[in-house]
């Protein structure tokens, strides 16, 4: 495939040498998945090349890339499912949580680490703290110079191989720093720690050859300097990289949507059915037809959102928009392509059921679709509020009917009971099965929180409006009936289309 046109030539460059490079190793990998071996030299061989250190400034040993270098990578090597979750693993145990909150001598220490490719985890996940982070219940403790920590982690890719684990403890259980999210601490707690150890090893569908395992931590001492951030910090760290983990899922779905391209459609090419090759039978052209949008729209997704990774946007929306549609988009494809190949398409001969159970894992794993959404929602609703904000519209003096203006508003500097009634009971003309927000009365008329609500407050005692009270208090009302008519006669809400009758009305 091409590259786009904002890449680099350095990243065009690197994008076709990482491909040749597959090419020599998928055998290789294909006979350590047969034989549930990890594959470590192919590893070798990765951290031979510096791609694990494609998203690592020069500086620091890396190849200087950006995300979309980490992409480039991880999108071919994905092309393996147990490679690519692994590499993926590796990047995210560490890289982006230290480039952005460690110390100088932090990145130093670490960075070219992760560039020669020694292995690291992402270690979130607990016995009862799976989506709901925030519950973490691994406790980390001060005493001088060390932390130390205590608690189980479970689900980690990589447990017991990786040497570099980047783990989140509780280190507050004050009230209010669990309200404002200061409550977790990041770390890097490395193999061979006292009191460190596996704890289990899991059984994971789709990850035949890739250690997924329990962590214990059992008083482990874990010095100063391997605190990520500032204590408390540890939420911010964490969404940070999450972020950045969503970004690379989505690369490696990426990989495994050209892969299944390239077993699907000459599959079909070859494979003859009532006298002829069932890539002729429109149905299969259709679903072929979705696996090549999925693919085109996907990657198109997938690499904007980390060009503004590269240049330092805030890509949360971005990131979790992209890992719904690549993650549910892959579980689809890999199951449209298996009912376009039949049996075959079921055995382990062919990638595409093993396609379909890392595409599982990676609805869940990273962040679950509902949390992505979750993230959709809440960011979108701070970052695109101007997007969001009602039309402003009045009744037409002739037409009678709502219409939208732009004006800018002069604000009225006196309102009473009365003043306000009648705007609610306007605003009845324009949204009739609405209530009226603070924002928007406080658009019309400069009034303060406390005389509003003063106003508002006896009107509703006195029957003319009905409020809404959220956690803060009054957000929206409305007139009722009693109110309507309190404030016009009733021939004030009456409006019928020109074409109507007199004499069909009463």
């Amino acid at each position: 495939m091409e590259g786009f046109p904002w890449w680099t030539d350095e990243q065009k460059r690197f994008e076709e040498e990482v491909n040749e490079f597959v090419k020599e190793i998928m055998p290789r990998d294909e006979e350590t998945r047969w034989r549930r071996e990890f594959p470590w030299d192919i590893f070798d061989k990765i951290a031979e090349r510096g791609y694990t250190g494609a998203g690592i400034p020069k500086e620091y040993g890396g190849l200087g890339l950006g995300a979309t270098g980490a992409c480039i990578a991880t999108e071919a090597l994905s092309r393996m499912p147990g490679v690519g979750r692994t590499f993926l693993a590796n990047m995210l145990g560490g890289l982006r949580q230290v480039i952005e909150f460690g110390t100088e001598e932090q990145k130093r220490r670490f960075l070219p680490r992760i560039a020669k490719g020694e292995l690291g985890a992402i270690v979130i996940t607990e016995p009862f703290a799976g989506t709901d982070a925030s519950a973490i219940e691994t406790t980390a403790r001060r005493e001088g110079n060390h932390y130390i920590l205590n608690g189980k982690k479970r689900f980690i890719v990589s447990a017991g191989l990786a040497n570099r684990y980047m783990v989140y403890a509780k280190t507050s259980d004050d009230p209010e720093d669990r309200r404002n999210y200061r409550h977790l601490t990041g770390f890097i707690v490395e193999k061979g720690m006292v009191g460190f150890s596996v704890e289990k090893i899991n059984e994971i569908t789709g990850f035949e050859n890739v250690q997924n395992g329990v962590l214990n931590f059992d008083d482990v001492k874990v010095p100063l300097e391997n605190r990520i951030g500032e204590e408390g910090q540890g939420w911010r760290v964490m969404t940070s990289g999450l972020n950045f983990e969503r970004t690379l899922i989505c690369s490696q779905a990426v990989g495994w949507l050209r892969e299944i391209l390239r077993n699907v459609v000459p599959y079909a090419q070859r494979r003859v059915q009532f006298g002829r090759p069932t890539i002729e039978f429109i149905n299969n052209q259709f679903k072929i037809s979705d696996l090549i949008m999925q693919f085109h729209i996907g990657r198109v997704l997938t690499y904007y959102t980390a060009y503004l990774w590269d240049l330092g946007w805030d890509i949360t929306i971005d990131s979790n928009v992209s890992k719904i549609f690549l993650c549910e988009g892959a579980l689809r494809a890999a199951i449209d392509s298996i009912q376009v190949m039949g049996g075959d398409g079921l055995t382990t001969f062919y990638p595409l059921s093993a396609i379909m159970n890392v595409a599982k894992i990676e609805n869940i794993a990273g962040g679950t679709m509902e949390a992505c959404r979750l993230v959709i929602f809440r960011t979108a609703l701070r970052q695109m509020a101007d997007e969001f904000k009602m039309p402003r519209k009045v009744i037409h003096k002739e037409l009678g009917v709502p219409v939208s203006i732009f004006e800018p508003i002069q604000k009225q500097r006196h309102l009473d009971e009365e003043m306000l009634l009648k705007f609610l009971a306007e605003d009845y003309r324009i949204n009739p099965g609405l209530y009226v927000s603070r924002d928007d009365i406080k658009e019309y008329y400069d009034i303060n929180d406390s005389k509003l609500d003063e106003l508002l407050v006896s009107l509703e005692k006195k029957g003319f409006i009905k409020l809404y009270r959220d956690k803060k208090g009054i957000s929206l009302a409305k007139a009722t009936y009693e109110g309507l008519k309190k404030a016009n006669p009733s021939e004030y809400y009456r409006w019928f289309p020109n074409w109507i009758e007199g004499k069909n009305i009463f």
